[in-house]
C-alpha cells in the first residue's frame, strides 16, 4: 500500500500540460495569474503588523493608519483583478473546450487503433475513460489549481515579508512548516494508493455493471441475479475495501494536520503573551499574527486534500495516456487503390495476443474477383480470423494480405473498409430509426434509396407493418426486432453501402426455416457482381459455391468445389457426411 510513487509537483505540472495539449498556454497564463494573485495577496497580510502597530500605538497617528491601510486596500484590489483573470480560464469555454478535444482525441484513437488493441478493454472501462477519467484529469485546472497556489504561495509571501519588518516573529510563523512537511509527505503515500486502486475498482465496477445489465435475461433463467451475480458482487466488495482503506487514509493525516493548525495557533498565543509581558512584542503585532495565522488555518488544513485531488488527476490521466499511447495501423507508402477485388494470404502467420497458440500458420489462399468462396472447418480453425484479416483487425506477424494485388496495409483503413460489407451472425442495431438503421450503410444516402434498399432486402413487408414504419425505433441493440428481421436490416444496410467485397458470417445458422427463406432470398440480391466470402456452418447451403477452402488448425486443408472435394473424400467429405447423419438422426428421432 505505502509503495505507490508519490509524484512531485513538477511532474504533475508537467502531466496538466500533456492534458491541456493545444490548451496548454491558456493553462500556463491562469497558473501565472493565480501566483501573482497571491504575491500580491500575501504582501497584503503582511502589511497587517505595520497597520496594526500603528493602530496600537501609544502615539496613534491617523495619515500613518491610512496610508497603511490604502497600502493594503490597493494590494487586496491587485490581487482580486488577477484572480479574476485566472479563473476565467475556468469560467469561460477554454477549460470546456479542452474535455471536448481529450474526448475528441480519444475518439478518433479508439476510431483508428486496431481492433484486437481495442477488444482488451471492456466497454464499462472504455465508458469510465471517455466520462469519469476525463473529467478528473481536468478537475484540478479550475478552483483546485487556485486553492494549491493559494496554500503555496500566501504563507511563503507572508514569512519572506515579515522577516523584513520582524524576524522573530516570522520565525513564530515558520513552527509549523518542520512538523507539516513529514505529515504531508505521509499522507501522500497512503493516499495515492487509495486514488489508484479507486479509480481501477471504479472501472471494474462500471464494466460489470454494463455487462450484468446487458447479460440480464441469461442471468435471470440461470438465477443468477442480485446475492447470486457473483461478479458484480465482487467488483462492488472491492471498492467497498478500496473506500474503506481509502477513507482511513486520508482521515488521518488531515485531523492530524488540522490538530497541527490549532496547536500553532495557541503556541503562538502564548509564545507572543510573554513577549508583551517581557515588553519585547506589541499588542498589534500579536493580533496581526493571530489574524494571519486564523486566515491561512483553512487553506493549510485542506493542503491534503487539495494536494490529494492531483492524485485522482494523475491516475484517471494514466488510464487515458494508456488508451492514447495504443499502437496506431501505419499506412506504408505509397497509398494505394485497387481497381480489382481478388484477395490474397501470401504465408500468412498471425497469432492473438496474449496466447501462445497460432490462430493461422503460413496461410496461402487466393479468393477470386467476383466469385462465391466459402470457408469451411471445424470451430477454432480459423475461419474469422481469417476475415478479421481482410477487414485488418490487425496485422499477421508474417506474411501479407492482399487486395487487387495491393498489400492492404498500403490502403488507408476508412479506404479499405469503404471497400467491404459485413453480415454477422450477431446482427447489432443501434438504438435508432430503422431509416436510420438502414441508413448507416451509406450516410448520405436518400430516403428513396434506402427504401430500394429495403425493399431488395424484404425488409419492406415487416416495416410496413410497424406503427411507426420506417420511423419505427428498434431499441437497444434491435431488441424489438426477430432474429430474421434484425438480420434483414443489415443485409439491407450492406446493400446499400454497395461495396465489392462482401464477408457472410453464417447469416441464416440461428433462424427459423420461413425467416430463412427470407434472408436467404436478401442475400441473393446483396452477393450480385460481388467478391463473396461465406464462413459456413452448414455445409449444404454452400454446395453451389465457385471455391470451398477447408481450414484445419490455421493451415488450408484442401480446396476447390463442392464435386471436386467431394471425390477426394478427404476433410471436406468427412465433415459432409457427419452432418448429413446427424440430420437423418434428427428425421428418425422426429418420426419416433
Amino acid at each position: 500500500m505505502n509503495n505507490e510513487k508519490v509524484s512531485s509537483f513538477k511532474e504533475s505540472y508537467d502531466i496538466t500540460l500533456k492534458i491541456a495539449d493545444k490548451s496548454a498556454s491558456l493553462v500556463k497564463r491562469s497558473f501565472l495569474y493565480f501566483i501573482i494573485a497571491y504575491i500580491f495577496q500575501g504582501l497584503a497580510f503582511a502589511f497587517f503588523f505595520p497597520l496594526l502597530n500603528s493602530i496600537f500605538t501609544n502615539d496613534f497617528n491617523l495619515n500613518n493608519t491610512l496610508f497603511w491601510f490604502g497600502i493594503i486596500a490597493i494590494l487586496s484590489i491587485v490581487s482580486f483583478i488577477f484572480r479574476w483573470l485566472a479563473s476565467d480560464f475556468q469560467y469561460s469555454k477554454d477549460i470546456v473546450q479542452i474535455t471536448h478535444d481529450l474526448r475528441n482525441k480519444l475518439g478518433e484513437k479508439i476510431k483508428t487503433m486496431p481492433l484486437q488493441s481495442l477488444y482488451k478493454y471492456r466497454t464499462g472501462e472504455l465508458n469510465s475513460i471517455l466520462a469519469q477519467n476525463v473529467d478528473e484529469s481536468i478537475l484540478h485546472m479550475g478552483i483546485v489549481s487556485g486553492m494549491f497556489f493559494e496554500v503555496a504561495i500566501v504563507p511563503i509571501v507572508i514569512v519572506i515579508a515579515t522577516f523584513f519588518i520582524d524576524p522573530a516573529m516570522a520565525l513564530a510563523l515558520l513552527i509549523a512548516l518542520p512538523i507539516a512537511v513529514p505529515v504531508y509527505k505521509w499522507s501522500r503515500k497512503k493516499t495515492k494508493w487509495d486514488k489508484t486502486q479507486g479509480a481501477k475498482a471504479h472501472a471494474t465496477l462500471e464494466a460489470d455493471t454494463v455487462e450484468y445489465i446487458q447479460g440480464l435475461p441469461v442471468l435471470r433463467a440461470v438465477n443468477q441475479v442480485g446475492e447470486n451475480a457473483q461478479n458484480l458482487q465482487k467488483s462492488i466488495g472491492i471498492l467497498r475495501e478500496v473506500q474503506k482503506k481509502g477513507l482511513y487514509a486520508s482521515t488521518l493525516p488531515m485531523i492530524i494536520m488540522n490538530t497541527l493548525v490549532e496547536f500553532v495557533f495557541l503556541f503562538v498565543l502564548a509564545l507572543g503573551s510573554l513577549w508583551i509581558a517581557n515588553e519585547e512584542f506589541t499588542i498589534g503585532a500579536l493580533l496581526a499574527l493571530l489574524i494571519i495565522l486564523g486566515r491561512l488555518s483553512e487553506p493549510l488544513a485542506n493542503f491534503l486534500a487539495v494536494s490529494g485531488v492531483l492524485d485522482i488527476m494523475e491516475a484517471s490521466f494514466k488510464h487515458i495516456k494508456k488508451l492514447l499511447d495504443t499502437k496506431e495501423f501505419s499506412i506504408k507508402e505509397p497509398k494505394q487503390k485497387p481497381t480489382k477485388f481478388d484477395i490474397k494470404f501470401e504465408n500468412v502467420d498471425f497469432a492473438y495476443e496474449g496466447t501462445n497458440q497460432t490462430a493461422l500458420k503460413s496461410l496461402d489462399i487466393q479468393i477470386k474477383d467476383k466469385s462465391l468462396t466459402a470457408i469451411v472447418g471445424p470451430s477454432g480453425s480459423g475461419k474469422t480470423t481469417i476475415t478479421k484479416l481482410i477487414m485488418r483487425y490487425d496485422d499477421p506477424q508474417n506474411g501479407i494480405v492482399k487486395i487487387g494485388d495491393i498489400d492492404i496495409r498500403n490502403m488507408e483503413q476508412t479506404t479499405l473498409m469503404s471497400y467491404i460489407s459485413v453480415v454477422f451472425q450477431d446482427v447489432y442495431l443501434f438504438d435508432d430509426t430503422i431509416l436510420n438503421n438502414i441508413r448507416m450503410g451509406k450516410p448520405n444516402a436518400s430516403d428513396e434509396e434506402v427504401l430500394k434498399a429495403s425493399n431488395a432486402a424484404f425488409c419492406h413487408e415487416f416495416v410496413s407493418r410497424l406503427p411507426n414504419g420506417y420511423e419505427t425505433k428498434v431499441g437497444e441493440i434491435g431488441g424489438s426486432l426477430s432474429g430474421g428481421e434484425r438480420q434483414r436490416i443489415s443485409i439491407a444496410r450492406a446493400i446499400l453501402k454497395n461495396a465489392p467485397i462482401v464477408i457472410l458470417d453464417e447469416p441464416t445458422s440461428a433462424l427459423d426455416t420461413q425467416s430463412e427463406v427470407a434472408v436467404q432470398n436478401a442475400l441473393d440480391e446483396l452477393i450480385k457482381d460481388k467478391t463473396v466470402i461465406v464462413i459456413a456452418h452448414r455445409l449444404s447451403t454452400i454446395a453451389h459455391a465457385d471455391n470451398i477452402l477447408v481450414i484445419e488448425d490455421g493451415k488450408l486443408k484442401e480446396k476447390g468445389t463442392h464435386q471436386e472435394l467431394f471425390k477426394k473424400q478427404g476433410k471436406y467429405y468427412s465433415m459432409f457426411q457427419a452432418q448429413q447423419r446427424v440430420k437423418e438422426w434428427n428425421v428418425k428421432s422426429t418420426i419416433e
